[in-house]
């Protein structure tokens, strides 16, 4: 392992794992990814640090692979309730510190959190939510969710924010919004008070999912 690298290790390359090894290969990471299907853990080589064929509900094989050193660890499999559920015990009695787990239902999601997964992902529905949130609220360009209660989005200005400085919008007090910058073309602004806004600006804020109602109302 290489130090100062985050170390994420991805089980099942279905679909979705493979999905996640492709975005990883962008960052700086060190990742591990494992499945039984050999023909899918060559095709995930090209993506990763390192590609194992590896039965991840042999707990001994299963640590052979290094896995305890890693700091994440994301299960991918989401059809097989059982391999899911008993990998993600193994993966706590191990004491992985972040472990993210793909659920195929409410059923599921509720087995994982007994569990004590940290994160609980299900693909199709967080893409049909971020979809009609786009639809629905289309000064929205992009929204990060932050934990369960806040997000972090980008928003065009609102028409009643233009020439008007920070300091005289006072969004904290008014609303609970925190700007984080200020995206003007290429150059990106972190606004002091006298900063006006103009009209052409993209605002990166942080702002809990119960304020969002009055966000909408500025448009």
């Amino acid at each position: 392992m290489k130090k100062g690298l985050e170390q994420v290790a991805v089980i099942g390359l279905g679909r979705f794992g493979m999905q996640v090894i492709r975005q990883l290969e962008k960052y700086d990471c060190e990742v591990l990814a494992i499945d039984e299907d050999e023909a899918l853990v060559e095709e995930a080589v090209p993506y990763v640090t390192k590609a194992m064929q590896v039965n991840a509900l042999d707990q001994d094989v299963l640590l052979a692979t290094g896995i305890q050193d890693f700091d994440t660890v994301i299960i991918g499999i989401g059809e097989n309730l059982e391999s899911s559920l008993m990998i993600a015990l193994t993966l706590k009695d191990i004491g992985i510190p972040r472990i993210i787990a793909k659920a195929k239902d409410e059923k599921h999601v509720k087995l994982l959190e007994m569990i004590g997964v940290n994160q609980i992902v299900q693909p199709e529905i967080d893409s049909a939510n971020k979809l009609v949130s786009s639809l629905t609220t289309k000064y929205i360009k992009d929204k990060l969710a932050l934990g369960k209660d806040h997000s972090l989005l980008e928003i065009t200005a609102p028409k009643a924010w233009v020439s008007k400085s920070f300091g005289e919008l006072a969004l904290r007090q008014k609303y609970s919004f925190n700007v984080v910058c200020v995206k003007r073309g290429e150059e990106v602004v972190f606004p002091t008070a006298s900063t006006e806004v103009l009209e052409s600006d993209t605002l990166m804020i942080m702002a809990s999912d119960k304020n969002l109602e009055s966000l909408s109302k500025l448009y």
